[in-house]
């Protein structure tokens, strides 16, 4: 069996990159919750951090999800729609604003938008690393373009420039941004000659910047970068987002025979009903999931995974228990990709022992 570059394809959350340094989500939740106890600049909007956190936890009671995490991107999904205020879609229908949200938000909700500059700032520093050694274990990419010899497409959910800055080394990577006036285009996505590498940034990327209608990158990280939380955004805004998840449906769906996640946790629902829908409609299809296991075996994440994705049965689900890290290292390369392929029930002679029919009859006779 054989394995190209259409046959598997990637996708990073944030688990892929917290061997680098980078706080995963409820990390940064934690650090939030430190600074408001301990810098002046954000002691003042304490109050508001513990009513928006604690009527999230009640929306999330009403309809039952009692396990769901709370997060920097639910926060801030939260924030931006109330931000909009009288702007909202829903604001018609609603016949007004709680009293205590009015209190704790002050004139025009100026500390709603306050309080979110101070986290999208904090967020940038996160993940403005400035060492990426620590990140070096994505150098297993490049290996695995080496073996594959075909241009592979990488899809994640984050920020950090991990994959660009170290793979980026000695790969070509298509960002789908222009060389010259390094504005973006989906063109660039057209031709993979001499491309090892298709990433697509589905939630934006600290070294973009939008200038008039346009977006551009920049060759460092910027002070106000790019950045969208929420499927609404993600689907009405800026040209990327809308085409990068045309792009992961048409992998998944029409392409891939390996699914391969790193670091995801399975909170976004859009990832997660296309990689539902392609299981679904193709039975040969697999996803494995890489991520340590702390207090469950595998099968029993195999079956949350099932769960989530609305799956009949956890025959099309595999689970790697490793760290980014490890599995880059260690596990990792073409031959163990290949193992996890899966043939199509329909090829001929899949799990037969070819017989030479001269040879037969002469063992017969």
């Amino acid at each position: 069996m054989e394995i190209n570059g259409d046959d598997i394809i990637f996708l990073f959350g944030a688990g892929a990159s917290v061997d680098a340094n980078i706080p995963i989500s409820n990390q940064m939740v934690r650090h939030i919750e430190r600074l408001i106890y301990e810098k002046e600049e954000w002691q003042e909007y304490r109050d508001l951090y513990y009513y928006l956190k604690s009527s999230i936890h009640y929306s999330d009671g009403i309809f039952g999800r009692f396990d769901e995490a709370f997060n920097v991107e639910k926060l801030l999904i939260v924030i931006s729609e109330i931000e909009k205020r009288d702007k909202n879609i829903m604001y018609p229908f609603i016949g007004a604003w709680n009293t205590r949200l009015i209190d704790l938000a002050g004139a025009n909700f100026q500390n709603i938008s306050n309080l979110q500059k101070l986290i999208r700032r904090q967020l940038n520093e996160w993940v403005r690393i400035k060492n990426y050694d620590n990140a070096s274990y994505y150098e297993a990419f490049d290996s695995l373009s080496g073996d594959i010899a075909e241009t592979i497409k990488v899809f994640t959910l984050n920020y950090d420039l991990c994959f660009e800055r170290v793979v980026g080394k000695r790969r070509t990577i298509e960002t789908g941004f222009n060389k010259g006036t390094k504005d973006w285009h989906y063109s660039n996505f057209d031709n993979s000659e001499g491309k090892h590498f298709f990433l697509y940034k589905l939630h934006g990327s600290i070294d973009w910047y939008i200038d008039g209608s346009k977006l551009f990158i920049s060759d460092d990280p910027v002070e106000h970068p790019e950045l969208i939380f929420g499927i609404q955004h993600k689907m009405t805004s800026v040209d990327p987002y809308f085409f990068y998840s045309s792009k992961l449906r048409e992998a998944c769906l029409n392409e891939a025979r390996l699914i391969v996640i790193i670091g995801y946790s399975f909170a976004d629902d859009y990832v997660n009903i296309i990689f539902s829908q392609a299981l679904k409609s193709k039975p040969n299809v697999r996803l494995l999931s890489v991520e340590p296991i702390w207090n469950a075996d595998v099968n029993e994440k195999r079956k949350f995974i099932s769960k989530k994705l609305s799956l009949d049965s956890i025959d099309q689900i595999i689970v790697e228990d490793a760290s980014a890290k490890k599995f880059m290292t260690e596990i990792m390369n073409k031959d163990y990709f290949i193992s996890q392929l899966h043939e199509p029930d329909d090829v001929p002679f899949k799990d037969e022992v070819l017989i030479d029919p001269v040879q037969n009859v002469q063992d017969v006779l």
